[in-house]
Order: C-alpha cells, then structure tokens, then sequence
C-alpha cells in the first residue's frame, strides 16, 4: 500500500476515445480516497489531457474537459482509454501521446491502457519483449504490427511491471479496484468492491490479480502458496509447511508476509473466499454445503470469516451477483 497525501491521475484525450474507459476508473479511485478514514483520506487530483486546452465533443450531447499537457506531470495512475475504431488514427493524429507514455513510464507512474489502447503502448516502445493484450477485434493486427510483443489473447488483464493492458471497457473495474488497493487499503478496495457491485472482481486464469496475486520471484513461497492452494479444505499447520521448505516457523512468516503482503493463513482466507465467491455464483449448493467445500466445517464460522473480507454475508453477496441474472418475457403474438 502506498501511503501518500495526494494522488494524481491523469487520463489522455482524443476524439475517438471512449468516455467510460475513462470516467468508471476516475470515479472507482475518487470514490475509494472518499471511503478512506478521514485521517489518512488523500486529496485525489484526476486530468483529462490534450493536444491543446478545450472542450472535447465526443458524441452528440457529450463533451469533456480538456487541459494541454504541460509536458512535466508523472500521476500515480496514467489512463489511456479505448479507442473507437481503428487505433492507427489515435497514432496518426496524436502522436504527442507516445512521449506522455514514456514520461510516466520513466517517472514510475502506474499505467493502465483499455482496448485498443494498449496500441500506443506498444508504439511507444515500452512493451518491447513483454506481455500486453488488447481488443479482440484488434488481436491479429497487433500481433502483426508488434511481434516483438508477446500477446495473451487468453487474459483479460496482463502486466508487465507498472504496465496493465485491459482486453475491454468491461474489465477496467476490476483493475482499479486492484488499484485501489495499492493505494489506499485492502479494506478499502472491499469497500468500492461492495459498492459498485460484488461481482465487480473476478479470478484470472492464468495470471490473476488481486489480494492473492502470485507475481513475486520468492520460489519457495511460492510452492508454499501451491500447497495452500491445493489444500484448501485443510486448516495450515505452519509447522508442517515450514518443515517442506526447510525453514523455521519464523523465517517461513516472514518471508511469506514479504512476499504477499499477508500472513499464511490469512491468504488461506483469502483464497477460501473466492472460491466460495465463485460457488455462490455459479451453484445452487447450500451455504453451509459452499462453507464446507472451502474447509470450513462451522457454517457460523464461515459466515463471519466471508463477511470479514468481502464486506457482506455469504447469503447478501448470493442475491447481489445473481440480481442482474433476468430473461426476457415471450415476444407476444
């Protein structure tokens, strides 16, 4: 988590881009810096910048307010939004871009592209021999203008360092709650989780992010997390995980916590929990049954530890997922 008094995003702006790429991040990290406690809340400053100050008419009805990049500002967090149609116009017209990108880059500033977005990374030379994806629709172009670049077309999300690629507008949300994370708290981005919706966050396959990302070089932490994982209906016996990588209950906390963030048996809860997240979404299993599947033989004990870190009762979280799950009535005659 970064402890910090004032927090700056900056987003780029051209005509084609799309405004929700844009809007839903910024109001995900304002509305987390308004959920922090008041005695560490940051003040949040958000940028939309330009080729020249304006007011950018992006539809009919629609238009935003744009600054003239000052040439000087590295944010925490750069946006780079989805483009609307072929991305080699953004490249044409706004090629000013491209140093923004290596300027925040070099400053250490977070940087998320949507969509077609990822485009200017990859022109700007920043993704040279690492991972990125893109818009689907866009998949061949890229890997044949960018084969230096590695594509996932299996990832929603991908990250290379401070560089995330988000695939479509649908999964920035999930990335920024991540974010939010960093930022502020891990109690926090559980708090915008809620908010916005509980299904907001979903697990990725291979590379997941989140609370219990795998993405450190600790190699015997990380078969200790393998174990975990593969055990997950069996309480830890930290003496035993301790004796299968050699080292001492001690030593075996501490460079867990090192490596994660987090105790052992706290990512054992964390790990229960979105499992049993992904049961109640997808099972017509019992909470109890969900309890007991994720190790937990105590429904009462499961239904405290789930609330602790997803902010609602496993029954709240089932009929908020499953809320927007309609059909449509018969056509009439």
């Amino acid at each position: 988590m970064v402890a910090k008094s004032a927090i700056t995003l900056l987003a780029l702006a051209h005509p084609r881009m799309l405004a929700t790429s844009v809007t839903l991040p910024l109001e995900i990290i304002r509305a987390a810096a308004h959920a922090s406690p008041p005695s560490t809340r940051p003040e949040v400053s958000i940028r939309l910048v330009g080729k020249q100050s304006e007011t950018l008419a992006l539809a009919e009805g629609l238009s935003m307010p744009v600054t003239e990049d000052d040439g000087e500002c590295v944010p925490d967090i750069l946006l780079i939004p989805a483009i609307w149609r072929h991305p080699r116009w953004v490249l044409h017209h706004h090629p000013w871009q491209l140093d923004v990108i290596r300027r925040c880059i070099d400053g250490g500033s977070w940087v998320c592209s949507v969509g077609a977005g990822s485009f200017l990374l990859a022109e700007a030379g920043v993704l040279s021999q690492g991972i990125a994806t893109t818009h689907w629709h866009w998949f061949d172009t890229f890997e044949t203008t960018y084969p230096t670049v590695s594509l996932r077309r299996d990832q929603l999300i991908t990250q290379h360092g401070r560089i995330f690629c988000v695939g479509s507008v649908n999964s920035i949300a999930d990335l920024m709650v991540y974010l939010a994370g960093q930022l502020f708290s891990r109690a926090t981005a559980t708090a915008i989780e809620n908010q916005f919706s509980p299904e907001i966050r979903r697990r990725f396959s291979p590379h997941e992010l989140g609370f219990s990302s795998e993405t450190h070089q600790d190699e015997k932490i990380l078969d200790v997390q393998w174990l975990i994982r593969s055990e997950i209906k069996q309480g830890i016996d930290l003496l035993e995980l301790a004796n299968s990588c050699g080292m001492t209950v001690r030593t075996l906390n501490r460079r867990f916590r090192a490596a994660t963030g987090m105790t052992p048996v706290y990512y054992q809860h964390t790990i229960r929990t979105e499992e049993a997240k992904a049961l109640l979404l997808n099972t017509n299993l019992p909470v109890a049954e969900v309890g007991w599947q994720v190790g937990f033989r105590d429904a009462s004990v499961f239904s405290r530890r789930f609330k602790a870190l997803a902010g609602v009762t496993p029954r709240q979280y089932r009929i908020a997922v499953r809320g927007k799950i309609f059909a449509l009535d018969p056509a009439p005659n």
